[in-house]
């Protein structure tokens, strides 16, 4: 039953807004029934995102990728690191929405701690670049104080490297990770790297950036920060205007 829902979505004469949030709740209120076909039902995902252009459509399905993600993360994220190519992009935009919503980037993050240590595996397009994700969750999964957590930052440093779509999911991550106060207090270690990423990232990316910042400054500003947070504010005033 999902994976003929899933198929009719990409049928935009077919389907709309009301369609949509009708089928999907109907869906979740039988879960027992289908839950064990999660593995199917997330390559039915991948396979049919790239054919399904209206936006409640695609709300619908990357909102059951996320409920799936919830409650079933291991086979969630072994099933896309199996079936997706390096650098794929419709993984990348299931990895990105799973990345921003707190519970499941927490639950998501951890499985990947576990599966991206494993070199068969990849999630964008080397062992060296997937590198950057798995430290990110390191640091996001360890319930590491603020004095361990900024020099073990400082020794991975993941932030800094050029590939786009690299930083964009790592930021899309921190966007989300960085809404706690806490974790965003910690965060502080890394604001020489956003400065940096704002100086050669794209305007999609230093968007990002600046969300990043937005929620670290904020707390910053609870801490006798005002000469950090004047310095850093002459520096980002000019992407504001861009």
């Amino acid at each position: 039953m999902v994976l003929v829902f899933i198929e009719a979505m990409s049928d935009s004469s077919t389907f709309d807004k009301v369609a949509a949030r009708n089928m999907l709740g109907m869906v979740k209120r039988n879960c027992d029934f289908w839950l064990v076909d999660v593995p199917k039902i997330t390559s039915c995902i991948h396979k049919a995102l790239a054919c399904i252009n209206t936006a409640p459509a695609r709300r619908s399905v990357m909102s059951l990728i996320v409920w799936m993600a919830d409650k079933c993360p291991g086979q969630v994220v072994s099933t896309l690191l199996t079936i997706a190519p390096p650098g794929d992009s419709t993984a990348l935009a299931l990895w990105e929405v799973m990345f921003s919503v707190p519970h499941t980037l927490q639950n998501v993050l951890k499985e990947l701690l576990i599966q991206l240590q494993d070199r068969h595996y990849r999630v964008l397009y080397t062992h060296w670049v997937d590198t950057a994700i798995l430290r990110l969750a390191i640091l996001a999964s360890s319930d590491l104080q603020d004095e361990e957590f900024a020099p073990m930052y400082l020794v991975m440093r993941f932030l800094r490297q050029r590939r786009p779509a690299v930083l964009s999911l790592l930021l899309r991550a921190m966007m989300t990770l960085s809404q706690r106060g806490e974790m965003a207090k910690k965060m502080k270690v890394m604001l020489p790297d956003l400065m940096w990423v704002l100086q050669y990232g794209n305007k999609a990316i230093k968007i990002k950036a600046l969300v990043v910042f937005r929620n670290v400054m904020a707390q910053l500003e609870r801490e006798k920060a005002s000469p950090i947070a004047v310095q850093l504010a002459e520096f980002l005033l000019p992407f504001f205007d861009d």
